[in-house]
C-alpha cells in the first residue's frame, strides 16, 4: 500500500530570493551564508517532517519561524537554534500510498506526502502562480475554503513561498491545503456578486458587527470556541456583501490596505486599557496572515485576487465574531507619541531571539502595515507601539505566564468574564511604550 517518498533535491527548490516585488523589506545584513543555510534547513524539514505535528492537525511552524528570523536578520547561529528548537515537536514525514489520486483523498492528513510530491511536479510544470490559481481556486472541491481554513495556515505557508520565491514551499502549502478540512465552505460561496461601490471600510464593517444583537448568544462547543460561525454563515456573509470589490488592480490593493488595518485592529484593539496585556491567539492569525496580502494580490490575476480578498474578509469577520465580537479600544493608541523607548531595529532583534514562533511573524506584519498605511489610520505611531507591546508582554506557550506577562490566550476575549481574571495593568506599561 505504501511507497517510499521521493527525496527533494531539485536545485534551488528551497533557496530563498530576496528581490521579490512587494515583499517585506528584509534585513540588509543577510549574507549568502545565511541564505545557503536557510535553503538547507528548509529542504531538511521538507524531507524529514510531516506538515502536522499532532493528531489534532496543528501545523508545523518550523519554516515560518526560520524565514521570519532570516528576514529580520538572524545569524546562522540563531537560525540553527530555531531549527533545533522547532524540530523537537515535529513528527516524521509519512510514506506515500499506492492508491493516490489528487481528488480522492482531500482532507486526509495521512496523504500529505502524496500531495506534496504531486504538487512539486505541478509547481514545476505550471509555475508558482499557475499552480496556485489552478488548485487554490478549484471550485468543485471547495479549495479556496481549504486554502483559507486551518487558521489561514495554508495561505500563510504559500505566502512565504511567494514572498521568498520558494517553489518547495508553494508545493508544501498546496499539499497542506489539500489535506485540510473545508468546514468553512459556506463562508466561501463560489458565486460573487459585486456590490455597488461603497465607501464603508473593512474595519467599519467589523465595528458594526459588535453592535448587531443578532450575534448575541451564538456560542461554539468546539475546544477553542471559535467554530460557531462556520455553521451560521448567513450573518457573516450579509456583512461581507457590504464591502465593495472590483476587478481593478489598484482598487484591490486599496482593499488589501483595509484588511491589513483590520488585522491590527482586531489583534490589539480588544486590549482593555486598564488590564494587563492578553492577546487572542486566533485574532493574532488574522494579523499575521495579512502580511502576505500585497504579494498575493499583485501576482494573482484580478478575478482570483477579488475572490481571495472576499474569502479572506469573510474568514476575518468569522474569527472576530467567533471571539464574541470584542469591543475595540482603538482610542488607546492615539495618545502615544513617536518617541519610543525601542526602535524598530531593537524590536526586530527581540523578535528574532524570542522563543515563541508567532512573535516574529506579528512584528513583521505590523511593520508591513506601517509601510502600507503611511497615514497610520489607527493613530500616529500605533503600529510601532503595538509592536513594542508585543515583544515586551508575550511569553512562549511553554512558559504560559511570567512576571505579569502571558502567552497568547485561547479563551474568548470578547467576554467580560475573561477580563475579570486578568490583573490590572501597571501604569508604567503604557508610559514606557512612548
Amino acid at each position: 500500500m505504501f511507497s517510499k517518498s521521493k527525496k527533494l533535491t531539485s536545485k534551488d527548490r528551497f533557496c530563498p530570493q530576496l528581490n521579490i516585488p512587494d515583499a517585506f523589506p528584509h534585513s540588509p545584513a543577510i549574507s549568502p551564508e545565511e541564505t545557503k543555510l536557510v535553503a538547507e534547513l528548509l529542504e531538511k524539514d521538507a524531507n524529514e517532517h510531516h506538515m502536522f505535528f499532532n493528531d489534532k492537525g496543528f501545523h508545523n511552524h518550523l519554516t515560518h519561524m526560520l524565514l521570519a528570523g532570516y528576514s529580520l536578520g538572524a545569524s546562522t547561529k540563531r537560525l540553527r537554534e530555531i531549527y533545533r528548537q522547532e524540530e523537537q515537536m515535529q513528527r516524521p514525514r509519512l510514506p506515500k500510498h499506492n492508491d493516490f489520486e489528487w481528488t480522492g483523498h482531500l482532507g486526509e492528513k495521512e496523504y500529505y506526502s502524496d500531495y506534496l510530491d504531486f504538487m512539486l511536479k505541478e509547481v514545476e510544470k505550471l509555475g508558482r502562480i499557475g499552480a496556485i490559481e489552478k488548485y487554490a481556486f478549484d471550485e468543485e472541491n471547495n479549495m479556496l475554503a481549504r486554502f483559507l481554513g486551518g487558521l489561514y495556515h495554508p495561505m500563510i505557508h504559500i505566502g512565504y513561498g511567494l514572498e521568498f520565491g520558494i517553489d518547495g514551499m508553494i508545493a508544501e502549502g498546496l499539499a497542506q491545503m489539500c489535506t485540510g478540512a473545508d468546514v468553512n465552505k459556506a463562508l466561501i460561496p463560489q458565486e460573487i456578486k459585486l456590490p455597488k461601490s461603497s465607501n464603508i471600510s473593512a474595519l467599519e464593517i467589523a465595528i458594526a458587527i459588535i453592535e448587531d444583537k443578532r450575534f448575541d448568544g451564538i456560542k461554539s462547543e468546539d475546544e477553542f470556541k471559535f467554530m460557531g460561525f462556520y455553521e451560521r454563515p448567513e450573518l457573516i456573509l450579509e456583512y461581507v456583501s457590504k464591502w465593495s470589490l472590483s476587478l481593478e488592480k489598484e482598487e484591490l490593493l486599496e482593499k488589501v490596505r483595509e484588511l491589513m488595518i483590520l488585522g491590527v485592529a482586531v489583534y490589539a484593539g480588544p486590549q482593555r486599557p486598564n488590564k494587563a496585556i492578553a492577546f487572542d491567539f486566533f485574532l493574532m492569525h488574522v494579523l499575521t496572515s495579512s502580511l502576505f496580502l500585497p504579494i498575493f494580490v499583485q501576482q494573482l490575476s484580478p478575478k482570483f485576487g477579488m475572490k481571495f480578498l472576499r474569502g479572506k474578509f469573510a474568514m476575518d469577520l468569522a474569527h472576530f465574531a467567533g471571539r464574541n465580537r470584542p469591543k475595540l479600544y482603538l482610542d488607546q493608541f492615539t495618545s502615544w507619541t513617536t518617541e519610543f523607548t525601542k526602535s524598530w531595529g531593537e524590536i526586530f532583534e527581540l523578535a528574532v531571539y524570542h522563543d515563541d514562533e508567532h512573535v516574529p511573524k506579528v512584528i513583521r506584519a505590523l511593520k508591513q502595515v506601517e509601510r502600507w498605511d503611511p497615514e497610520e489610520s489607527l493613530g500616529k505611531g500605533a503600529y510601532h507601539a503595538i509592536a513594542i507591546m508585543t515583544v515586551e508582554n508575550v511569553v512562549s506557550f511553554i512558559e504560559k505566564e511570567r512576571d505579569d506577562r502571558r502567552s497568547w490566550t485561547h479563551e474568548v476575549v470578547g467576554f467580560d468574564e475573561f477580563w475579570d481574571k486578568i490583573p490590572e495593568r501597571k501604569q508604567e506599561t503604557l508610559a514606557d511604550l512612548s
